[in-house]
């Protein structure tokens, strides 16, 4: 059967579930998360639920998309006007 027929228009298969979560609004929850140290079930309800959160999350994490965020973020930061520009001493991190 032709890839073009009308048999393969007909059964086309719909989305389902629910929409996808606003990609801003789970950074911002995670980065709460992070920020807070508080665990993912004691997220508040103004974001995405937590195990989407979550998901998006070990997602990120394993592809190294957070870790890209946290340096645009940082880099963001420091040189923003009025900012003071870090010394090599200020970049150590400590844990």
């Amino acid at each position: 059967m032709p890839s073009g027929s009308a048999f393969s228009t007909c059964f086309r298969l719909r989305a389902t579930g629910r929409p996808a979560a606003d990609s801003r609004a789970v950074l911002e929850a995670i980065l709460w998360v992070e920020r807070t140290g508080e665990r993912w079930m004691y997220l508040p309800a103004h974001f995405p639920p937590q195990q989407t959160c979550y998901a998006k999350y070990l997602n990120w994490k394993r592809s190294g998309i957070l870790d890209q965020v946290r340096t645009l973020l940082a880099h963001k930061q420091t040189s923003a006007p009025g900012c003071p520009t870090p010394s090599s001493a200020d970049l150590i991190e400590t844990a």
